[in-house]
């Protein structure tokens, strides 16, 4: 089959390689097209019940790692991809990332400092939009021994090879709510 690009005919039936195109790109309708190895992750904790001290402690950000017990299902990973140790994706191919997390918090106490906040991070970083700025959320914040309403992130993620993608909570100083674990959701894939 042959693939115009601008003004000149390739006979060949596929390209590899690095390849830069310019011009008009016209595919005729019986040619098909596919994103072949989409970058594709989903990870789910497995151990129950875990507080701040899981991840480093009140009053500061801690990154969700093996604690967690993840089971993860990836695709497309090649060297790169879902670590269960660290809780970490690191980007296989350069582009633009959809990324959720989410998970089942209980401020088990009759305080209402037991808050939290609930973020993604960019290497690392949770101020991670123009400017520096942190996307702040916080959930149960003022609840007395319940459960947050829906706890869920998500974010569209610009990362270049070997960027990592992770979520990382901050527990407030009353530091007795909780995790459930089997109840956590981190996924994510490239859009292109």
């Amino acid at each position: 089959m042959s693939v115009y690009i601008g003004g000149q005919t390739l006979g060949a039936s596929s390209m590899s390689g690095n390849l830069t195109l310019t011009g008009n790109l016209y595919l005729p309708s019986s040619y098909s097209t596919s994103i072949g190895s989409q970058p594709a992750f989903y990870a789910g904790g497995r151990t129950g019940w875990l507080y701040s001290s899981s991840f480093g402690g009140i009053n500061q950000w801690g990154e969700l790692g093996s604690a967690m017990a993840w089971q993860v299902t990836q695709q497309a990973a090649g060297s790169y991809g879902f670590s269960t140790s660290t809780g970490r994706y690191t980007a296989p191919v350069a582009g633009n990332y959809y990324i959720y997390g989410q998970s089942y918090y209980l401020n088990d106490t009759s305080s209402t400092a037991n808050y939290i906040h609930f973020q993604l991070s960019k290497n690392g970083n949770v101020s991670w939009l123009p400017g520096g700025r942190t996307p702040y959320n916080i959930y149960s914040h003022g609840e007395k021994a319940g459960y947050a309403d829906g706890i869920n992130v998500s974010a569209i993620f610009n990362l270049s090879v070997g960027d990592y993608v992770s979520i990382k909570p901050y527990w407030a100083s009353g530091g007795s709510g909780r995790l459930y674990s089997d109840h956590t959701l981190f996924c994510g894939y490239l859009l292109g």
